[in-house]
């Protein structure tokens, strides 16, 4: 049944069809897109949460120049494309949240080069909520620990 295909050899049509509606992504893929994302989230998640100041003079410094935010797009959208290629599994349980993470980071990689003048427009107006990093740095947090479980508890 997982018949290794061999140069030469026709690609059965129903193993591409599986491989095209992701059904064959390993589940060490969805670990190690975990281990990386997890850790991450939650040390950014934590940070807003003890330092919201630091993070409020770092993010008025980053939407004052179109330049970061323009590059930013170029690797968030680098990462969303990396998550998806690895990565696009669309199943009932908690590896299509890797997949939605991948689209996300990818939507928002494309934003960011389309329309760098409106990503600053809408930071700001962020900056001005009061509150924001807090509730910025609870949902990192809940993410972050999610995804860093599911990574390392399997």
């Amino acid at each position: 049944m997982n018949k290794r295909i061999t140069e030469g050899e026709p690609f059965p049509e129903a193993r591409l069809a599986a491989l095209v509606r992701g059904h064959h992504v390993p589940l060490a893929t969805s670990h190690a897109v975990a281990r990386l994302v997890g850790p991450i989230f939650c040390a950014m998640g934590i940070g807003m949460l003890t330092g919201p100041d630091a993070y409020q003079e770092l993010a008025r410094q980053f939407l004052g120049s179109h330049a970061f935010i323009y590059f930013s797009g170029v690797l968030i959208l680098l990462a969303g494309l990396i998550i998806l290629n690895a990565h696009h599994l669309w199943t009932a349980d908690w590896r299509v949240a890797v997949t939605l993470l991948g689209w996300v980071f990818a939507l928002t990689g494309t934003f960011r080069l389309i329309a760098p003048q409106f990503v600053a427009h809408i930071g700001g107006a962020l900056l001005l909520t009061p509150g924001f990093f807090t509730g910025a740095g609870i949902v990192f947090l809940a993410l972050g620990s999610f995804f860093t479980f599911k990574g390392y508890a399997a």
